[in-house]
């Protein structure tokens, strides 16, 4: 999911390994349950990246 996201703001996707993207996915996803202030910029573009797919 988020890979295919990734690769529109023009990462390389092979360079990406869909592990390790599903790791920073799941990572987000706990992260952006209950976010800290600091991190509502960083929970509002995962949100945006998520709702694309």
């Amino acid at each position: 999911m988020l890979l295919f996201s990734l690769s529109l703001f023009g990462m390389p996707m092979s360079g990406l390994h869909l592990s390790q993207m599903q790791a920073l996915n799941r990572e987000l996803g706990k992260l952006c349950s209950d976010p800290p202030r600091q991190a509502l910029n960083v929970c509002r573009l995962h949100a945006q990246l998520v709702r694309s797919l």
